[in-house]
């Protein structure tokens, strides 16, 4: 043969035979070492498997056909979404001087059946069922993951086998873990979900309480979304089956799809309260709308067994992302156009869409199971939650904004109505507020004064120099009462040169005397208008309340007839209008 094609050849058939080495060292690991020094163990490097398309074999009709094992392809501990039965095989080794003592722990709860074979020396020596759909009290160790305790003694050759079915994913983070490290490890994991589930129940209880005291549905749908997705994390963590529904195989079954589902629908609707999206983008918030329907409709035919679990985990799938579409495009929108709590949507749902992302991507087996991975998804909820908080709060910032802006658009209308246009002094309506509000404190002792003036000399100013004179001249006169006036007095402008003076507190008759002398005083000096001087008078008829009458339009009578009877003694004057006195004896 031909050198220069013998060392071309020899050197394909090298690198064949390392291929079919590392093959088979694939698909036949070493035994799982177990050290107590180290106290846990990861199984999946040395597990091998096989499918079980028909789910009817035995332990030993696997071990018949163990031939056919095979390393794990895919992701590490993670199988996907698989219909058949699997069965695994797990060689594992104790080093010398252990005490052998260690518990087999897969973490991940919603496993429906788990059957483990120990087999020692080819012999087995012990069968335990795990999975969720064995009641918890039945199960060999009530905790949250699915353990099995087991006795390996040094020396000899071990042998797990393990059949799992179930109709969620097979996600299978298997270790081989001490029973100390194993507590420790729950320790942790136990209080971080329930400072996670202690955040959601008070968002849940702040959201319901606010929809009881403000009768907002928007706090209604969130509290709905909070209390479905803390219910999902209680059942897809364990923790639920172990502490809350322990006797109850309907809710451990069928509780995380549900809650799921349940979820969606708050999610969808909030955002659509939450946004506007109805009054800014209708054809989205009638999409919104009708997701929510069917996962409303998911949920309830999954919850009767109309359809199955399969079925539901589909729909949850499919209507996982509308929320994260529709309500981030809807909240982009909002954004663009200036809407701060549509900010804190586009950062909550950013992190809860990366977070179901990898829940998704897992589920279907194709990232590795890993802490991180298993967790992504809650931690993007529980910001989701926070921000969606948050946004709430931006949201009643806004609507106390809009009701303070109300109650200023009120507010102006009204003094519109009970305000002189011209002057800014109150008119007769606002006079007559004034004066319901003052004459129930009027006494005898401390009378108010209800002083009503009219100009002398008005007509002519208007008439020799244009009403946009007159107008001018007004608003003199106005500013030159309230100069004259204590702080607590109130002038209106009640016609057309005719004002309207409300004293209260006042020490008696004299005092009132003295403030009508006062008010004629303040005309002596001209009025400059428009450069010209321009003199008018003022004529002043005035009652005391309640010595003169106890009510505005008697009182504003009798001011007025006094003031006309001063008017026809020549102006320029003060007087009183009495109230009559009968005569005896009538």
């Amino acid at each position: 043969m031909n050198c220069r094609l013998r060392f071309p050849l020899l050197r394909l058939l090298g690198l064949l035979c390392v291929l079919v080495t590392l093959v088979s060292a694939r698909a036949q690991p070493a035994s799982l070492q177990l050290d107590d020094s180290r106290g846990e163990a990861d199984a999946w490097p040395a597990i091998t498997l096989l499918s079980d398309p028909g789910g009817s074999w035995l332990v030993e009709d696997a071990q018949q056909h163990q031939g056919e094992l095979r390393a794990p392809e895919g992701a590490r501990s993670n199988l996907g979404v698989r219909r058949d039965a699997v069965w695994l095989r797990l060689p594992l080794q104790v080093s010398l001087g252990g005490r052998g003592r260690w518990l087999l722990d897969i973490d991940y709860p919603s496993l429906d059946r788990v059957e483990v074979y120990q087999f020692t020396e080819g012999r087995m020596l012990q069968f335990t069922r795990v999975g969720d759909d064995l009641p918890f009290r039945l199960r060999p160790l009530q905790v949250r993951t699915h353990a099995v305790a087991l006795e390996l003694q040094p020396g000899l050759r071990h042998e797990l086998w393990l059949r799992v079915q179930t109709t969620s994913s097979m996600v299978l983070p298997i270790s081989l873990v001490t029973a100390e490290r194993y507590h420790q490890r729950e320790a942790g994991a136990q209080l971080l979900q329930g400072v996670i589930v202690g955040i959601g129940l008070c968002l849940l209880i702040y959201s319901v309480a606010q929809w009881l005291s403000l009768r907002d549905a928007t706090f209604a749908y969130y509290a709905v979304s909070v209390g479905g997705m803390t219910l999902f994390f209680l059942g897809y963590f364990g923790l639920g089956p172990q502490h809350l529904w322990s006797n109850s195989a309907w809710l451990t079954a069928k509780g995380p799809p549900l809650a799921g589902l349940v979820a969606m629908v708050g999610a969808l609707l909030f955002l659509d309260r939450a946004l506007f999206v109805a009054q800014h983008h209708p054809r989205w918030s009638r999409a919104m709308r009708i997701a929510a329907a069917v996962a409303a409709v998911a949920a309830a035919a999954f919850a009767a067994g109309v359809i199955d679990y399969r079925v539901a985990h589909l729909a949850a799938t499919v209507l996982g992302p509308l929320p994260i579409v529709l309500g981030l495009g809807a909240a982009l929108a909002r954004l663009r156009a200036g809407d701060r709590a549509a900010l804190y949507v586009v950062i909550g749902w950013g992190l809860y869409g990366a977070g179901f992302v990898v829940l998704a991507l897992l589920l279907r087996g194709w990232i590795d199971a890993t802490w991180w991975t298993q967790h992504a998804f809650e931690f993007g909820m529980l910001v989701e939650m926070v921000m969606w908080q948050r946004a709430l709060a931006v949201r009643q910032q806004q609507q106390r904004h809009a009701a303070e802006q109300a109650d200023r658009e009120r507010e102006a209308l009204r003094s519109l109505a009970h305000t002189d246009a011209l002057t800014g002094l109150p008119n007769r309506r606002g006079l007559q507020l004034e004066l319901d509000r003052a004459l129930p404190r009027a006494v005898s002792e401390r009378p108010l004064g209800v002083f009503l003036l009219d100009l002398d000399g008005f007509k002519a100013v208007n008439d020799r120099h244009g009403h946009d004179a007159g107008d001018e001249l007004l608003k003199s006169v106005a500013d030159r009462l309230r100069a004259a006036l204590r702080h607590r007095d109130l002038v209106a402008r009640v016609g057309g040169d005719e004002f309207v003076v409300m004293a209260t507190d006042l020490p008696g008759d004299d005092e009132a005397q003295r403030l009508g002398r006062k008010l004629l005083d303040a005309f002596a000096v001209p009025f400059s208008v428009r450069g010209q001087a321009c003199r008018v008078g003022l004529t002043v008829g005035y009652a005391l309340a309640p010595l003169d009458g106890d009510d505005a339009e008697g009182l504003l009578k009798r001011a007025d007839a006094a003031m006309y009877v001063g008017k026809q003694a020549g102006k320029h004057t003060l007087r009183r209008g009495r109230e009559p006195v009968e005569p005896a004896g009538a």
